[in-house]
C-alpha cells in the first residue's frame, strides 16, 4: 500500500499553541494520483491547526505600534486596545515629537546649522507591558552634539505610564537593583572606574522591559565616555526579587521603636554601645584600615563585604560604637519626601559643614538621624546615625 506522510511538529508562539497532526493520504483509498494526493495533503494540515489559549504564553500584545513623523521629529503611536486608555499614551508620546519640533525652531533661529533630531523605537510590547525609547540628538556648535534617552514604559491594561519604583516596591528589592547595575558596570571596560560605586538611580531612571528583566539606559557621560555612547545594564527579574544575604537600611514602620532602643534597622544583632569586636562577630567579618572623618568622630571602619556603611569606635578597640555612615547603596532612590512618608515629619536645613548640601534631621530617644541630599527634593547619598 502507497502512502504519503506529512508530519509538523508541535509549534508554540505567543499566546496560541498550534498543534500539528499527521496527515495521511493513501493512494490506494482515494485513487489519487500523486501530485494531487500532495495538494490535498498540505490543504488537510491546515484544516486540522487547532489553536489553544495559553495563559503561560510570553504572549504578544493586543496593540501594535506605528513610527509617525512630526515637522520630522519621529514619534510611536499605538494602533488596537481599549480606545480611552490609547488615546491617553498617544497624546503623551506625541507630545515628546512636539517638543523637540519647537526645540528645533528655537536652535534653528539662533543658528541655521544647529538643530535638534528626535528619533523613536518600541523596545517591548508584550504581556500588557509598553516599552518606548526616544532618543534625542541636539547639535550647538563645539565638536559634537549631545543625545539623550527618554523611555516611555506603560501598563496597556490602564494606560499608566510606569517608573522605576514600580518595578522594585521594596528597598531591599531597590537594593538588589543596585547591585546588579554596579556588578554590570564592573565588567564593562568602557566604564568610568569611579562610576562603579557612584552612578545615577532614581525613580525616573531610564529603562525599558525584557521578558527576563529590565535595561536601564545611561546617557554619555553620567558613567562612561562620550565615544561610548549609550551604555546598557541589564538586571534580570531573578536578581531583583532574590535575598538579600548582607544587612541594608531596612526603613519601616517600627524603625522609629529600633532607633529609640539604639538599634539599626535591617541590621541584625548591631546596636550603639557595640565593641569593634562585637560589630566584627555580628556582621561575621573583619575589618579594613579606618579612615579619618574629622567633622564626624574620628575614625570610621569598614568591613569586608560591608562596604557601603562605616562604624566609628572611638579611639580604642575597647571603645563603643557611637555613630554609623551608611552610604546611598543602603537606601537607593529615596528622596526626603519618602523618608518623611515612613518617619514622619522631619527637621530640613542646610548642612553648614558641607556646601550645597541638605539634610532631613529625626531624634528619637538618643538616637540622632541625618539623612542628606544635594537639594531637597533631591537622592539621599548618605546617612548618619549617631547615639548620644
Amino acid at each position: 500500500m502507497e502512502e504519503l506522510q506529512f508530519q509538523l511538529e508541535k509549534d508554540k508562539p505567543a499566546k496560541l499553541q498550534y498543534y500539528w497532526y499527521i496527515i495521511i493520504i493513501r493512494r490506494k483509498d482515494f485513487n489519487l494520483n500523486k501530485t494531487f494526493a500532495m495538494l490535498i495533503s498540505f490543504l488537510l494540515v491546515f484544516l486540522f491547526i487547532i489553536p489553544i489559549s495559553d495563559a503561560n504564553a510570553a504572549g504578544s500584545s493586543t496593540v501594535t505600534t506605528k513610527i509617525y513623523s512630526y515637522k520630522g521629529q519621529k514619534y510611536v503611536q499605538i494602533i488596537g486596545g481599549e480606545q480611552k486608555v490609547i488615546d491617553k499614551i498617544n497624546k503623551t508620546l506625541k507630545i515628546h515629537a512636539v517638543n523637540a519640533a519647537i526645540q528645533n525652531t528655537y536652535l534653528k533661529k539662533q543658528q541655521d546649522y544647529f538643530y535638534w533630531n528626535t528619533t523613536a523605537q518600541t523596545k517591548y510590547n508584550q504581556n500588557n507591558l509598553l516599552s518606548i525609547v526616544y532618543t534625542d540628538y541636539n547639535f550647538r556648535g563645539g565638536a559634537h552634539g549631545y543625545e539623550e534617552v527618554t523611555t516611555y514604559n506603560y501598563d496597556l491594561t490602564t494606560g499608566k505610564r510606569l517608573y522605576l519604583n514600580q518595578v522594585v516596591q521594596t528597598n531591599k528589592q531597590a537594593v538588589n537593583l543596585a547591585e546588579g547595575i554596579e556588578s554590570d558596570l564592573k565588567s564593562n571596560e568602557n566604564v568610568f572606574p569611579e562610576s562603579f560605586y557612584n552612578f545615577p538611580l532614581s525613580n525616573t531612571s531610564s529603562f525599558y522591559y525584557q521578558n527576563t528583566g529590565i535595561v536601564l539606559v545611561f546617557n554619555p557621560y553620567e558613567v562612561g565616555p562620550y565615544a561610548a555612547g549609550f551604555i546598557e545594564v541589564k538586571v534580570p527579574f531573578s536578581k531583583i526579587q532574590s535575598e538579600l544575604s548582607r544587612p541594608f537600611f531596612d526603613l519601616n514602620k517600627n524603625s522609629i521603636q529600633e532607633l529609640k532602643s539604639g538599634r539599626i534597622p535591617g541590621f541584625e544583632n548591631i546596636s550603639f554601645g557595640q565593641t569593634k569586636a562585637e560589630v566584627s562577630k555580628a556582621l561575621k567579618s573583619s575589618d579594613r584600615e579606618p579612615y579619618y572623618e574629622p567633622e564626624m568622630g574620628g575614625l570610621f571602619w569598614i568591613f569586608e563585604g560591608v562596604e557601603y556603611a562605616s562604624f566609628n569606635f572611638g579611639e580604642g578597640d575597647t571603645d563603643r560604637l557611637d555613630h554609623i555612615y551608611l552610604s546611598w547603596k543602603t537606601l537607593p532612590m529615596k528622596t526626603f519626601s519618602d523618608i518623611e512618608k515612613i518617619l514622619g515629619k522631619g527637621q530640613k536645613g542646610v548642612n553648614p559643614d558641607i556646601q550645597e548640601e541638605y539634610l532631613l534631621s529625626y531624634r528619637f530617644g538618643d538616637t540622632r538621624v541625618h539623612f542628606a541630599s544635594n537639594s531637597t527634593e533631591g537622592i539621599i547619598h548618605g546617612i548618619t546615625i549617631s547615639h548620644y
